[in-house]
């Protein structure tokens, strides 16, 4: 099981004492939620505003500033796909970030060097949430950015 860097590894990831209880046993916590921006500035760290609902069951919340709230502690698949439009070719490679927290940073979705006007960015990962953590994502871009666009997947892994 995957630990964030400010928990105890030997704490178990997941209780399950009272899990039945909280989850009905076996019912399937997933949420997906889709967003974009358009004209982002350069230099500034932009958080990606992930609010409409592809898919969501109990157990997940969709806060209104964007990402998903799991309601339960346990272990989490996340899945972020995110692509970025570029007003004109650069003159330099720029470097477009998007980074995914979880709820303390995770993971850095990468995006490959390229002087095109678009690209794409990818992150997958297992991550330990308790219940009320907000999984988001932020975007940071050298140079101005037309627009971007991701994909947020968070689904309870189940034992």
């Amino acid at each position: 099981m995957s630990h964030p860097p400010d928990r105890n590894t030997n704490e178990k990831c997941c209780q399950k004492e009272d899990e039945c209880i909280v989850n009905n046993c076996g019912t399937p916590v997933v949420g997906e939620t889709v967003g974009a921006l358009i004209g982002i500035a350069a230099n500034t760290i932009t958080r990606l505003p992930l609010t409409t609902v592809i898919f969501k069951t109990p157990g997940i919340k969709i806060p209104q500033d964007g990402g998903i709230t799991v309601q339960e502690d346990g272990e989490y698949f996340i899945s972020f796909n995110g692509s970025f439009t570029l007003p004109a070719a650069p003159a330099t490679t720029p470097i477009i970030t998007f980074s995914v927290f979880t709820p303390n940073f995770s993971g850095t979705a990468l995006t490959a060097s390229t002087t095109a006007t678009t690209g794409i960015a990818t992150l997958a990962e297992l991550v330990c949430l308790r219940a009320g953590d907000t999984v988001y994502v932020t975007v940071r871009s050298s140079t101005i950015l037309a627009s971007a666009t991701g994909i947020l997947v968070v689904a309870k892994v189940e034992d």
